[in-house]
């Protein structure tokens, strides 16, 4: 292929192309950096963690999200559009819910490549472990609840 003149490239893509190859490149950019650091202890891990939470604790915030439901509402439309998640949410100032029916995410890592069901059970506690301290920073509690594939996040004051 030769191209003479300067071209200047045009978006064509579907929202959903960008959404599964975006969440694609995050998820083997995540199970990369947990292999080689569960390498190196627990210890690594957790500050890589922290490390990584802390942007996406500053969007949040500056979003100006003050209760669970702003919070929660904003991570769904945050997922939905970025990954392509399909989410449902729900609940008030106190206390909120958010349901995966489908995540992104967790779809893009089991493609990936080879999780045996002992390292799914692992990336799921670490997703726990992250959603708690995820609430933390918001000085809200966290939990998440596991039905088959489905993920439910509740936030609390």
């Amino acid at each position: 292929m030769t191209v003479l003149q300067k071209t200047e490239t045009k978006q064509t893509w579907k929202p959903e192309q960008m959404q599964e190859l975006f969440a694609k490149m995050m998820a083997n950019s995540c199970m990369s950096a947990m292999t080689v650091l569960c390498k190196h202890g627990e210890e690594a891990t957790k500050e890589y963690q922290a490390l990584s939470r802390k942007p996406m604790v500053e969007y949040y915030k500056n979003l100006g999200v003050k209760t669970p439901i702003e919070l929660i509402k904003a991570k769904a439309e945050l997922e939905t559009n970025v990954f392509g998640s399909q989410i449902e949410f729900w609940g008030d100032d106190k206390e909120a819910h958010l349901t995966y029916n489908k995540c992104g995410m967790w779809d893009a890592m089991k493609k990936c490549g080879g999780m045996s069901c002992a390292q799914e059970e692992k990336m799921m506690e670490g997703f726990e472990h992250c959603i708690k301290e995820f609430a933390n920073e918001f000085g809200f509690k966290g939990e998440v609840k596991m039905e088959g594939e489905k993920a439910t996040i509740t936030i609390r004051k």
